[in-house]
C-alpha cells in the first residue's frame, strides 16, 4: 500500500491558525494559489479542470503554535514541524459555534483535533495559470493556512454534491455572531486593495479562540499578506488599531 503524499501545497494570506476561518466560505473573498509539487505540476493533469466552477480539497491540518500576539507570529513562523497538537486528539470536542464551553462528539464536527489530521474543504475554481513550472490553480473561499499540503484535488459536481435537503445539525439551533468592524480609513489603505475584503471577511468571523475571556483592552495580532494587523474587541465590535 503506498504512502499519503502531498501533491501540492497552498499559498494563502494567512500563515498562522489564529484567523483561519472555521469552514470555507466564510470569508468568500480569501485568495489562494496551489502550486503543484514537480512531480504532479502537469498539463495533463488539470485538463478539463477549468470548466468547473469548484473544488473539493483534501489536506493536512497544521495547527502550529497558537496566536494571538506578536510574539506568537515570530513563534510560528520559525517552527519547522506545524502538525501541532494532532497526536493528542479527544472523542468529545469544544465547537466555537457552542461558544468553546460545551462538548459534542469529534465526528460530529469538523474540528482539527481529530485522529487522522486530514481536511476537506470546498473551495470556488478562480482560473488556472499556466506558468513556466507547470500549472497552478487559483481558489477562493478556502479556509487553509498558508503552505498546508494538498492531498488530493477533485472537482465538485452539483448533481452529486449538493443535497439540498440536507440538515445541518446542531450548527442550526446556535448561529454565528458576526463582529462588526470598525477598520479606520487610514488603515485601510495599508493593505492592497485586492487583499481587504478577505481580511474584513476574516476579521468579522472573529479570530480569537472560542470562549475566551472578554477583555476589551487586549490588543490581538493577526498575521495576513504580510502585515500585523492588531485589533481589539468589545462585545460584538472589533476595531483595528494598526496595520504594521
Amino acid at each position: 500500500m503506498s504512502c499519503l503524499r502531498a501533491i501540492a501545497h497552498i499559498r494563502t494570506d494567512l500563515p498562522q491558525k489564529f484567523g483561519i476561518p472555521r469552514n470555507s466560505f466564510l470569508a468568500p473573498h480569501l485568495q489562494g494559489r496551489i502550486v503543484f509539487e514537480p512531480e504532479f505540476a502537469l498539463e495533463s493533469a488539470v485538463a478539463g479542470l477549468e470548466f468547473f466552477s469548484h473544488l473539493w480539497l483534501l489536506w493536512q491540518f497544521e495547527n502550529g503554535t497558537p496566536g494571538g500576539t506578536a510574539a506568537d507570529i515570530a513563534a510560528d513562523t520559525a517552527t519547522a514541524s506545524r502538525p501541532g497538537t494532532n497526536d493528542a486528539w479527544s472523542p468529545t470536542v469544544r465547537p466555537p459555534r457552542l461558544g468553546g464551553t460545551e462538548r459534542v462528539g469529534v465526528f460530529a464536527t469538523r474540528s482539527p483535533f481529530r485522529p487522522n489530521p486530514i481536511g476537506l474543504t470546498c473551495v470556488a475554481l478562480d482560473r488556472v495559470e499556466r506558468t513556466p513550472d507547470g500549472p497552478v490553480i487559483h481558489v477562493l473561499g478556502a479556509d487553509l493556512r498558508d503552505g498546508t499540503p494538498i492531498y488530493d484535488i477533485k472537482p465538485y459536481i452539483p448533481f452529486a454534491d449538493c443535497h439540498p435537503e440536507a440538515t445541518g445539525g446542531w450548527i442550526e439551533k446556535n448561529p454565528w455572531q458576526e463582529l462588526d468592524v470598525d477598520f479606520p480609513e487610514s488603515l485601510r489603505t495599508i493593505v492592497d486593495a485586492d487583499k481587504l475584503p478577505g481580511l474584513i471577511e476574516v476579521l468579522r468571523q472573529d479570530p480569537r479562540r472560542a470562549g475566551a475571556k472578554h477583555d476589551p483592552e487586549r490588543v490581538y495580532h493577526l498575521a495576513y499578506a504580510g502585515h500585523d494587523v492588531a485589533f481589539t474587541v468589545d462585545n460584538t465590535s472589533l476595531t483595528v488599531v494598526s496595520v504594521g
